[in-house]
């Protein structure tokens, strides 16, 4: 592993972190849109560490926005940038579409 990919992992793990603890507070405090934190923090965890990223593939909704982010890697930019929200969306909303 090179030093550059070790320090990219570090990076997306401690985004992840802060995310993840912004989303939670989210949750709490009314005006502070949670779920869009949550789903960042899980885009960046399961970027940042293989164990993690099986982990939350074996959670139904989260194994399903996982793959849905995958399935768009060779989109444009701006379109996966929507299609990252759609899914945060419907992991939050709970959907069974595949």
């Amino acid at each position: 592993m090179t030093m550059t990919t070790l320090l990219t992992r570090i990076f997306l793990g401690i985004i992840g972190f802060v995310c993840l603890g912004l989303g939670l507070l989210g949750l709490a405090v009314p005006l502070m849109p949670g779920f869009l934190f949550l789903g960042v923090a899980v885009i960046c965890l399961a970027s940042a560490s293989p164990y993690v990223a099986s982990k939350m593939a074996k959670n139904p909704r989260l194994g399903r926005f996982l793959n849905r982010l995958e399935a768009g890697k060779d989109l444009p930019f701006k379109d996966r940038v929507k299609l990252a929200g759609l899914a945060c969306v419907e992991m939050l909303n709970g959907s069974k579409r595949s």
